[in-house]
């Protein structure tokens, strides 16, 4: 299949809109047109239903989504690792959640490219499950998790655990008071919120939730409050953020997870080692 076409679908069905797609794609809106009718004709279904002013997916178009991502992704690794460099002899993806990068992987991929300097590195930024797709659909060489995946052809290294500590930018805070003052709860998944329901059975709803620890970071920095973050961040803040004595403690394990048979399995076994030895989860 011409993976233009694929690319135009995708543009289509992000857009929803023929003439936003043509502009994205230095296309005419005709063109556009006329690879989603190839598309439409080579898979033998109707992928849109346009009515005015308004573009759909049909259901056969929503399954078709995840398969055409992973075509453009693949198709991308294939031109990536072929045009390689000639300073360059390997090639691998990494994907972890957008929390993840955030908080600790980002500060690990120098120490990656001083230690493995002719390996070249994509990462990427996922939700866990479609990490773990684009991991089966060998998409993805490594992914970096919180969970470590129950799957025959999958391995979990545990990296450590990220201990996660109630902090503050106030000073001098006791416990009940960084609870009660701009307290942002941050959800750290299930195994968090039984050890949050049970330490803390009756703090109220707070007025801010989120899944990501920046959100909560840049928050409480501004407006004075308090959340439950890594140990490592707090390091890397010089003092701006400090923990509460007394709160209990909180620790999460960090999994590097991977195809058990991988083609490149020396390569990414000998990131996973670096891994190990870079990251600072407090």
């Amino acid at each position: 299949m011409d993976t233009e076409l694929v690319r135009t679908f995708l543009e289509v069905n992000k857009t929803r809109h023929f003439g936003r797609a043509a502009e994205n794609l230095y296309l005419t809106q005709a063109a556009v047109s006329a690879r989603i009718k190839q598309l439409k004709d080579y898979l033998g279904v109707s992928l849109f239903v346009r009515s005015r002013n308004n573009i759909q997916l049909t259901a056969e178009g929503e399954r078709l989504i995840p398969h055409a991502e992973t075509m453009q992704t693949s198709w991308s690794r294939i031109r990536q690792e072929i045009s390689l460099k000639k300073d360059l002899n390997h090639y691998m993806a990494i994907g972890s959640t957008p929390g993840l990068w955030n908080m600790i992987l980002r500060l690990t991929l120098p120490g990656i490219h001083k230690k493995m300097p002719k390996l070249a590195l994509r990462a990427e930024a996922h939700s866990d499950t479609e990490l773990l797709r684009q991991l089966d659909e060998r998409v993805l060489d490594l992914a970096i998790l919180y969970e470590p995946a129950r799957a025959p052809n999958l391995k979990a290294k545990s990296l450590g655990e990220m201990k996660l500590v109630l902090a503050s930018a106030s000073h001098n805070l006791d416990l009940n008071e960084a609870l009660n003052n701009n307290y942002v709860f941050v959800n750290w998944g299930t195994h968090f919120g039984v050890f949050h329901a049970k330490n803390f059975p009756n703090i109220a709803p707070t007025m801010l939730n989120t899944n990501m620890a920046t959100i909560a970071e840049s928050f409480i920095l501004a407006e004075k409050g308090s959340a439950y973050l890594p140990l490592s961040l707090l390091k890397s803040r010089g003092g701006d953020l400090r923990p509460i004595a007394g709160a209990p403690e909180f620790s999460k394990g960090i999994y590097a997870v991977y195809r058990a048979g991988a083609e490149n399995i020396d390569s990414i076994e000998a990131v996973v080692k670096q891994l190990e030895l870079s990251l600072d989860l407090g």
